[in-house]
């Protein structure tokens, strides 16, 4: 038994080794092959940066614009917490307009490119389009604010909501903190005529032509063509100090929509407007001061118990301060406001 084991065993080898060496003998490696072709050359991956990248003269001038913008100084960076970071910084409006989200955010930065434009997200040149046009519903007053690009805009210049609003009839109370308000920028509100309290009075509440008429809204004015670094385009601002030192008021926007031909025409309709408000408003805060409902410095008097038209007088006068246009975003609705306002608080005898 032991001979036909070993038999067995090296039979057992012996297959093993020439089944090896026919192995070997298939996998011998023949002589190379030609060469291939060549592949497709890929594309210049610098083509792609020089579409935006291209440093024109106007890319440039928007640029330069900009930096000399109110948006671009980040005078306001530190009012990061919540419930102000997604305005006040970039990265909290991007978040704002993603979900909602209105928390602090790290390492905050000021409102720049990438608040406003998808800057190198796509690499193409829709880099240069923007966040968001989609309409807003106010936070404050039943309405709905739709002008086209200018929407992105509204999602920030608008009335804060207000706790508690005005209630006719309702008992007397009192407010608890001093910065009780509108907040800094209910412009969008004041252009279609909602939030504010409108107390019944002797003036009809009617809008301007420019809640009708000018389609682009806060863009067709504020962004019109730019007075160098001063005024218009990506700068933004209205009134601006020229190279005199002499306040000026850029009307190129004005001009575009297609409502007035020369600046001396918008000019003549204005300043007088201008005029008429600002004497309502100096008014208004007089009598405010008057009944000691406000400070000097234009905030309400803390604890201090009011009636409901005396709480809205005080957030009409708001409204219009920090609307800071004077009428000019909707010169009937403000002087409606104002009057009929003045007509409660100080009413004929």
């Amino acid at each position: 038994m032991k001979g036909k084991l070993t038999f067995v065993t090296v039979a057992t080898v012996m297959i093993l080794l020439m089944t090896g060496m026919i192995i070997s003998s298939c996998t011998k490696e023949g002589p190379e092959g030609k060469p291939g072709l060549d592949g497709i050359d890929g594309k210049d991956g610098a083509e792609s940066c020089s579409s935006c990248h291209n440093f024109s003269e106007i890319l440039l001038a928007k640029i330069s614009q900009y930096q000399n913008s109110v948006h671009a100084k980040g005078a306001t960076l530190d009012h990061n917490n919540q419930g102000c970071g997604h305005c006040h910084t970039s990265m909290g409006f991007r978040n704002y307009l993603t979900d909602g989200t209105i928390a602090t955010v790290n390492n905050p930065t000021p409102i720049n490119c990438r608040t406003c434009h998808p800057i190198h997200e796509s690499y193409t040149l829709n880099d240069y389009g923007l966040r968001t046009s989609v309409p807003v519903n106010l936070l404050l007053g039943e309405g709905e604010y739709d002008y086209d690009n200018s929407n992105l805009c509204a999602n920030c210049h608008q009335a804060h909501d207000l706790n508690p609003y005005p209630v006719a009839g309702g008992d007397s109370l009192s407010i608890a903190s001093k910065y009780y308000g509108p907040h800094h920028a209910p412009h969008v509100n004041m252009l279609i005529g909602k939030g504010p309290y409108q107390i019944p009075g002797s003036m009809e509440y009617l809008n301007s032509p420019h809640t009708i008429v000018v389609k682009s809204g806060c863009v067709t004015c504020h962004m019109g063509d730019a007075t160098g670094n001063w005024a218009g385009g990506h700068q933004m601002n209205i009134e601006y100090r020229n190279s005199y030192g002499a306040i000026a008021y850029q009307y190129t926007g004005c001009l575009s929509s297609g409502c007035h031909e020369t600046t001396a025409e918008v000019t003549a309709k204005i300043n007088p407007n201008r005029a008429e408000i600002q004497g309502l408003l100096s008014e208004l805060k007089t009598k405010l001061l008057d009944k000691d409902l406000m400070d000097p410095d234009g905030y309400i008097r803390p604890n201090k118990k009011m009636s409901q038209m005396d709480l809205a007088c005080f957030i009409n006068y708001k409204f219009v301060s920090e609307d800071n246009s004077y009428g000019a975003h909707n010169y009937r609705f403000t002087k409606a406001l104002l009057v009929n306002t003045l007509e409660y608080i100080n009413p004929p005898r």
